[in-house]
């Protein structure tokens, strides 16, 4: 079974993508934009199944490759090892709890923006990486987080009906 197998999970990824493209600009506050990847990523982790979160990873982050204008492969790198960090610490906490899923999805985002920034400027050098690490990745991880907040209920209400029911052992 593929990461992408169901066709509500793909619909919801290519909404996400346009709405990625066309509409982050307007709610942008001047160099701050929100991620939606991000937030479907964690999402995808948390909620619908963390072991395969590397390949979804993977193909989001080919598919931002595909979409930015950076060096290629960078954004996917980005992706998959924060992925691979993710898939570690997913197992460690109660997934249900709304604090924990917006503490890792502020975590995630800016792992992989720290990660994207490292690799930006050690492949082509176009980043203050001191200057504007620090300061862009928080605001940008936070905005994020934000909009996350905003965004997991209404995914969890499209994405009803391939949600996995947590179970509970009772030795």
């Amino acid at each position: 079974m593929h990461p992408f197998s169901n066709k509500r999970l793909i619909f919801v990824l290519l909404a996400l993508m346009w709405a990625q493209i066309s509409l982050i600009s307007l709610i942008a506050i001047k160099w701050i934009k929100p991620d939606l990847f991000y937030i479907f990523l964690l999402f995808y982790a948390l909620k619908i199944d963390w072991k395969r979160i590397v390949p979804a990873a993977f193909f989001v982050g080919l598919l931002r490759d595909l979409i930015s204008n950076s060096f290629f492969g960078i954004e996917t790198t980005a992706f998959v090892a924060s992925a691979l960090i993710l898939q570690f610490f997913v197992t460690q906490f109660d997934r249900e709890k709304k604090w924990i899923q917006l503490t890792s999805l502020f975590t995630f985002s800016w792992v992989n923006l720290i990660l994207f920034f490292a690799l930006s400027f050690f492949t082509t050098g176009h980043y203050d990486f001191l200057n504007q690490l620090w300061i862009r990745t928080f605001f940008i991880s936070t905005y994020t987080t934000v909009l996350g907040f905003i965004l997991f209920p209404i995914l969890e209400e499209w994405l009803k009906s391939i949600l996995y029911e947590k179970q509970y052992e009772l030795f």
